[in-house]
């Protein structure tokens, strides 16, 4: 009868610890499914470009253009998505048809050709990097705000950038506000 009482024990047993380890694993199952272990984030860029065009005597030309990126995102998103953003944004700009006809610096000689006369157009690397400055310069000062501000629901930060027809006019900054849900 002992033997017949430890044997239904030790089945008890081998069943309760059976089970005790199934709903153990079922349990990290669920964490390792509901835990979201992916960097997600979502900033939006917009474009607008403008350009006007003079006609005189059977010819045309420029009169002035410009290019303005609005970008949208979580203090968050922007940190996460940063050089996707900035690298984004420049290679649009230089794919724009008036990437060639910005001009540099007026401080600007060291562009001669061979005829002695400078170079007054800037070129796609003088203008990349001041993207880059520009943009990332704004998006430093999501991070370096010192104000303390009141918000209620989930803010949205922007960001306006604005290229012109020459270099020293390129600006990028902080436009931002918070949205109420």
């Amino acid at each position: 009868m002992m033997k017949f009482i430890m044997a239904k024990i030790s089945i008890f047993i081998a069943i309760g610890v059976g089970l005790a380890t199934l709903i153990s694993l079922s349990i990290i199952n669920v964490n390792a499914q509901t835990e979201n272990t992916s960097s997600t984030y979502s900033v939006s860029i917009s474009k607008d470009a403008t350009s006007g065009l003079i006609i005189t005597d059977g010819a045309s030309y420029v009169s002035g253009f410009d290019t303005t990126y609005t970008i949208e995102g979580k203090k968050s998103d922007f940190d996460k998505a940063r050089d996707l953003v900035v690298s984004s944004i420049a290679e649009d700009f230089a794919n724009s048809p008036t990437i060639g006809y910005i001009k540099a610096a007026e401080s600007n000689s060291s562009g001669t050709n061979t005829t002695g006369l400078a170079n007054p157009f800037a070129s796609k690397e003088q203008i990349h990097e001041k993207i880059n400055s520009v943009l990332n310069g704004a998006i430093d000062s999501i991070f370096n705000e010192n104000d303390v501000t009141f918000t209620i629901g989930p803010v949205t930060e922007v960001i306006k950038c604005t290229f012109g027809d020459t270099i020293e006019t390129f600006k990028c900054s902080k436009v931002g506000g918070f949205k109420f849900f």
